[in-house]
């Protein structure tokens, strides 16, 4: 359906009546979010959770489900922004951590099961031959970067449009400068575009940096060839492919590199791996991997440290997580994620809607508004699921777990549905 102006304060007026149901029934969050507001700057320490007229505060998570400071529980479809692939308070990974209990928790010192983490690792992935553990995804690609232009001695790195690869390495539109960026001299280029990047590229770059599907960038894949290209390029100008897996690995057990069958030099990992705590991971070729290591030959001898790389938790929890993970298991979750965008898709086609779509691969799924009141209906679309008892990243952002069911898929959409019907004749 047109946008169509006339129409457009009725949609407004609706959101209207949601977010005011919203602020009544949920009196603790916002107390919790006036009082955080007087220590911390928006209420949060993670900007990807501010939210008018304020969060969410929640209290506790089990199975697919999370509660809220005021009692009402929800179906939870953020799934931590893809870093709880295990759901809530999984049986097997909360046997582990108490057991850790008894090792002592900051020990100071080598601990077996940051080898046992990193066998299963260099199994998993195809281009990991040796790999070095650190604390958030943003770290391991600060730590890949600076790896891929030491060993290539360039200052350049190919970057692109709407790439999220942690808080001080991301992008917007071309033009758009991120003022907490690392200060490399990015090249940015457009994502999935090979002509447009044919120019880019020549033996001043150094590193080329790209996620197989950009996550925060709106779950947009990228193709086969496109990745193809890239690797070939790098080989032909002597520059170090790094792919950013800390969402994509969630979606095969080789990765994306292994499910596209294209293998970059290094590789970064976060989020789920840590099994709740966190992580952060790079790795790749032997010959790049040690310029860590003072004894090999050819080192660079390049340090890297951190008092939590390897803290027990983590690596425990890490090592008991990696059990959960099979080709079986990531894509059973794979097909609750394709099920929902196809009928999702379908709901609103059938509807005649335009203005909503749905993206993304397998279990992660990307919600996309369009015309001039996107805002609105994206806002509209966030308050309805919630007063359905489902909470959804609030950009358009949907991440499927291990203890989502069919029947999770089908409250979800039978919610969309109920969506479509009361607000489509606004639209």
């Amino acid at each position: 359906m047109a946008d169509s102006t006339a129409e457009a304060p009725g949609l407004a007026t609706k959101l209207d009546i949601l977010v005011n149901e919203y602020i009544a029934e949920n009196p603790l969050s916002k107390a919790a979010s006036e009082r955080a507001s007087q220590v911390l700057p928006a209420g949060n320490t993670r900007s990807v959770l501010y939210s008018e007229p304020f969060p969410l505060t929640l209290k506790s998570g089990t199975g697919p489900m999370v509660t809220s400071l005021d009692g009402h529980e929800y179906v939870d479809f953020v799934s931590d922004y893809s870093a709880g692939l295990y759901g809530h308070s999984h049986p097997v990974i909360s046997k582990a951590v108490s057991e850790a209990l008894a090792t002592g928790f900051s020990l100071g010192g080598v601990i077996e099961k940051e080898a046992q983490l990193a066998e299963i690792l260099c199994s998993r992935f195809p281009s990991i031959e040796r790999v070095r553990f650190c604390n958030s995804g943003t770290e391991a690609n600060t730590y890949a970067l600076a790896t891929a232009l030491a060993y290539t001695g360039r200052r350049k790195v190919l970057v692109f449009e709407n790439g999220y690869h942690g808080g001080s390495i991301s992008f917007n539109s071309a033009g758009s400068v991120n003022p907490m960026n690392l200060p490399h001299d990015f090249v940015l280029a457009k994502y999935n575009n090979i002509e447009a990047i044919k120019p880019l590229i020549d033996d001043s770059i150094g590193a080329i940096l790209i996620e197989p599907m950009q996550a925060a960038g709106g779950m947009n894949p990228s193709s086969k060839e496109f990745l193809q290209f890239l690797r070939e390029s790098a080989t032909a100008v002597g520059a170090l492919l790094i792919f950013d897996e800390v969402v994509t690995s969630r979606f095969h057990f080789h990765g994306l590199q292994g499910a596209w069958g294209v293998q970059p030099d290094l590789t970064t990992l976060g989020k789920y791996i840590g099994g709740g705590f966190p992580f952060g991971a790079f790795g790749g070729r032997a010959d790049v991997m040690k310029l860590f290591d003072p004894s090999a030959k050819g080192s660079l001898g390049l340090s890297h440290s951190g008092t939590f790389n390897n803290n027990v938790f983590t690596m425990t929890a890490a090592v008991a997580a990696a059990q959960l993970v099979t080709e079986e298991s990531l894509g059973r979750v794979n097909a609750l994620g394709d099920r929902f965008r196809m009928q999702g898709n379908d709901i609103v086609r059938r509807a005649g809607l335009t203005q909503i779509s749905f993206t993304g691969y397998g279990s992660a799924v990307g919600i996309h508004y369009h015309g001039g009141m996107s805002a609105v209906l994206r806002d509209a679309f966030y308050f309805h699921l919630l007063r359905d008892g489902i909470v959804i990243g609030r950009r358009g952002f949907i991440s499927l777990n291990m203890q989502h069911t069919g029947d999770h898929v089908d409250q979800v959409l039978r919610s969309v549905q109920c969506f479509v019907d009361e607000y489509a004749m606004l639209l």
